[in-house]
């Protein structure tokens, strides 16, 4: 029967059940070679001499049980994440104030970012070495960008620009566990579990060439490069660069921790990844099945829009059991080509890529994004984009509008995208700002039909090459609740 985690304190309880039974074994057969120690003999049958011979045979299966223990604590803290000889400790710490989810907060910047990193690799038990090796890669990589893309080929992807199939295996875990794979916090658990866990394949390869155990945080960048990372830098390149930086990350932020933080093991301090926020944020990009690794060390920067001023728009309170089968959208769609509606200008730049999400993983029938469906129904073009008569359905944050708004996407050549928002990007989203996902770079997120998108090497920009464009305006025009109610479909008798 199947074990089904529901919360925190059952977490603990399985842990704790776990280590408890670890200790139980070696304890047994620590209690039995004593036991045939002690034995004297009885009644003239040499029992003692039978038992000194059976004892120092326990030494050999009292080793075996150890081992056996030693397996049970490490499928503990592998499955369920931390070592509950720490959990008491831990939990009852004054200290403890940081939850899990505050290991991941960050306000985007490099020093935020690559706080969050050190953090959450400490907090994981790395040495400040190794973990200043990471650093030192990442930033060469990346810059602490989980959002940027390798500017050469388009290929890398991500802190430490995962390529090929190791891009495509992270797209799928971030398709699957309904996240953005811009996340910090999901790209962070990914690369522990891919590459930096000791138990992963790379990890083991870490372990033998000494990256857990040096105090060198140059050698452990100099490691992470050769066996995770893996570029055509050359070896001056490496060391001038990434085994620096790593010496400089070091200095900077050596001693220092996540903190005692009691409340993140109780909320799951796992090796593995967990759950994530924003359940509806699927994302998919055009894939390699080729092999390699990332080819380039170009340099990245990364994009922080300035504050621009946005309106604010209000949801609408309509009824909400208007049928599209009772609408003449034909009539409403003439309205909306000419109402000039409100605009929002979009910084340069932004806009240029486009997601996807399964319309199906809207599931909350309270919700007005499950309301539409059920007034608009669930329809589908031939390339599974869905719509609502000639719109294609999108997510987008709320500076653009609210579930219902029909918005057209005026793109920097001109050309318009009519849509309307059947979704909201979360803007509590790693690297989620105002306009939109991996700082703004994806401003439209297009729904579409999870059963023949899912698992396929369907893009937009695979049907749609002409949205390959940086966005320069959306125009909301108004709520579909609102308006629908105002052009029904009249009968001529």
């Amino acid at each position: 029967m199947a074990t089904d985690i529901k919360d925190k304190n059952e977490l603990v309880a399985l842990a704790t059940k776990l280590e408890e039974q670890a200790k139980s074994i070696k304890g047994d057969g620590e209690s039995l070679k004593e036991k045939m120690s002690s034995l004297e003999n009885y009644d003239g049958i040499n029992v003692a001499g039978s038992g000194q011979t059976l004892a120092s045979n326990m030494d050999n299966i009292i080793a075996d049980l150890d081992a056996v223990s030693s397996n049970i604590k490490n499928f503990a803290i592998s499955i369920v994440g931390f070592d509950v000889d720490d959990f008491s400790s831990l939990a009852n710490s004054e200290s403890s104030k940081m939850s899990y989810e505050d290991l991941f907060k960050t306000d985007g910047t490099v020093n935020g970012n690559a706080q969050v990193i050190w953090n959450f690799f400490k907090y994981k038990g790395l040495s400040d070495a190794a973990v200043a090796g990471i650093l030192g890669n990442i930033q060469a990589e990346s810059n602490f960008d989980p959002g940027v893309v390798e500017a050469k080929t388009g290929e890398g992807y991500g802190l430490i620009q995962w390529s090929f199939d190791r891009r495509t295996a992270l797209e799928a875990a971030a398709r699957e566990r309904g996240v953005d794979p811009s996340n910090l916090q999901f790209q962070l658990e990914y690369l522990w579990e891919e590459a930096v866990d000791p138990n992963s394949s790379y990890g083991k390869d870490l372990a033998k060439a000494g990256f857990y155990d040096t105090d060198s945080p140059s050698d452990a960048a100099y490691y992470f490069h050769n066996i995770v990372e893996g570029s055509n830098d050359s070896e001056e390149a490496i060391r001038n660069n990434r085994c620096q930086t790593a010496q400089q990350w070091y200095n900077q932020l050596k001693g220092t921790s996540a903190g005692e933080v009691g409340e993140a093991v109780a909320t799951g301090k796992v090796n593995g990844l967990t759950p994530l926020v924003n359940t509806a944020s699927v994302v998919g990009a055009a894939r390699s099945t080729s092999s390699g690794g990332y080819s380039s060390s170009s340099s990245y920067s990364s994009y922080t829009p300035a504050s621009y001023g946005t309106p604010s728009f209000p949801r609408s309170t309509a009824n909400r059991n208007v049928k599209i089968a009772n609408v003449d959208y034909e009539k409403l769609e003439e309205y909306l080509e000419e109402v000039k509606g409100t605009s929002v200008k979009l910084p340069g730049g932004l806009g240029s890529k486009h997601t996807y999400m399964g319309w199906q993983c809207i599931t909350a029938r309270s919700s007005d994004q499950y309301k539409l469906i059920e007034s608009a129904g669930m329809n589908f073009d031939e390339q599974g984009f869905g719509k609502i008569g000639d719109r294609y359905v999108v997510a987008t944050t709320t500076t653009f509008g609210n579930v219902g708004d029909f918005i057209d996407v005026v793109q920097e050549d001109g050309t318009v995208i009519k849509c309307i928002i059947g979704d909201i990007k979360s803007q509590g989203d790693a690297n989620c700002n105002k306009w939109g996902h991996s700082n703004g770079v994806d401003v439209v997120e297009f729904v579409v039909d999870k059963s023949s998108w899912y698992g396929s090497s369907n893009s937009v920009v695979k049907f749609h090459p002409e949205w390959n464009k940086n966005i320069d305006t959306i125009i909301n025009k108004g709520n579909y609740f609102d308006l629908a109610q105002k052009y029904p479909k009249t009968v001529d008798i």
